[in-house]
């Protein structure tokens, strides 16, 4: 088996089930689908071959990903979230990438909105200024063209060939399986968020390269599958604190690291307060 696919379900089975019809679509005869469910209602009938895996409750992102790779046996693992569709040259492109980049341990596609809207999925490494300049900060919705943008986001910059990054999205993520074996599994501390972060800097350090790849194309519905607005937002931030205290600079007597608290609390609180009057 070339590739196996790694799906976490929660409440998004009608996307789940388009995500399966899309990589059937594309025709390749070498793959695998494992879905893990963390959600309680009794999977849909599933026409395509797949491997379900259910949880009693939500474990989170990481460790059913885990789960799901080692069911798996697939030589490229591609962990997938169930709010994607792939494009039709989807596995040949990547076949082809890895066969030819012999020390890429991780992949991910260019990343589109339903609308064609370019999403910024590769990444440099976790600063400061990545925490200013966010994906979809007010910053980096008024600048985004700017130079600090692109040398956070080496997408904007529309590159048309691989291009070696930090860190790529999880939304597709194409890992070898030699990469998770060298370096172990997913953190399962992330509950959700930043561990594709830390999977890609874990792979670095033992010496793989990470790459964007421009021309795989993989449109994703971002926050399809999010079911509470709120809590998404709580995650993402002690999921970004606690990528912190595992790789950046504590300081002295650890008082970067309660900078870093303070200025993520802020961010969260101003974060809720603008989804609570969104609904308002």
């Amino acid at each position: 088996m070339r590739f196996s696919i790694v799906i976490v379900n929660y409440a998004s089975w009608p996307l789940t089930v388009r995500c399966i019809e899309a990589l059937h679509e594309t025709g390749y005869p070498s793959f695998e689908v494992v879905v893990v469910d963390n959600d309680r209602p009794e999977p849909p009938e599933i026409p395509q071959p797949v491997r379900v895996i259910r949880n009693k409750e939500n474990v989170g992102v990481a460790r059913a990903w885990n789960q799901g790779i080692t069911a798996s046996t697939g030589e490229i693992v591609v962990l997938l979230n169930p709010d994607t569709t792939v494009g039709h040259d989807f596995f040949e492109r990547v076949e082809v990438f890895f066969a030819e980049n012999l020390r890429a341990g991780v992949a991910g596609p260019r990343i589109l909105d339903d609308d064609g809207t370019l999403q910024l999925s590769a990444r440099t490494e976790v600063s400061m200024i990545s925490g200013l300049f966010g994906r979809t900060s007010l910053l980096t919705r008024l600048f985004p063209k700017s130079a600090l943008v692109k040398s956070q986001f080496p997408a904007v910059a529309e590159a048309s060939a691989p291009t070696k990054v930090d860190w790529v999205s999880g939304a597709c993520m194409a890992v070898r399986r030699h990469v998770l074996e060298e370096v172990g599994p997913l953190d399962e501390r992330f509950f959700m968020y930043f561990e594709d972060a830390d999977l890609c800097r874990r792979a670095r350090e033992a010496g793989w390269s990470v790459y964007y790849l421009p021309h795989v194309e993989v449109t994703h519905r971002a926050g399809g599958s999010t079911r509470s607005r709120p809590r998404a937002i709580w995650r993402l931030h002690r999921s970004a604190f606690l990528y912190h205290r595992k790789h950046g600079d504590h300081g002295p007597l650890s008082l970067y690291s309660l900078l870093v608290l303070l200025g993520l609390s802020a961010r969260a609180l101003a974060k809720l307060a603008a989804s609570l009057a969104g609904r308002a």
